[in-house]
């Protein structure tokens, strides 16, 4: 690598350096994109897991769980604030991919001709 390519905001392109291509930048933005919202997803069902372990269920007899197991409500909560503090984190990595996809690459620009525009009408 001679120093001179931009890099994207992502691990990947950490991992694997290649020239940046308008492609693999929009491929590396989604995943960005994906991984976050998978990660807050995950996040999201295990702070509702977490709730009904420490708050239970009275309306399906699910009675709360963290008296007794309380070392399992205490790993799953640091466990539940680690995961949103990765989704943070993916969110300022996709922030960046972002904001070096739409710098780098230009907006696309419609086609525009000499002849008149045509705009389809829809019959009423």
């Amino acid at each position: 690598m001679d120093g001179k390519e931009k890099h994207h905001g992502s691990a990947f392109y950490f991992a694997i350096p290649r020239p940046t291509t308008l492609a693999r930048s929009w491929t590396v933005f989604l995943l960005d994109q994906l991984m976050t919202y998978i990660i807050l997803a995950a996040g999201t069902v295990s702070t509702e897991i977490l709730y009904l372990a420490y708050k239970g269920d009275v309306n399906v007899t699910w009675s709360e769980a963290c008296s007794v197991l309380d070392t399992f409500c205490r790993r799953a909560t640091t466990s539940v604030g680690i995961t949103f503090g990765s989704a943070v984190c993916y969110v300022l990595l996709s922030l960046v991919s972002s904001y070096r996809l739409f710098s780098t690459f230009a907006a696309p620009v419609p086609f525009l001709s000499s002849k008149s525009l045509e705009i389809a009408a829809f019959p009423s």
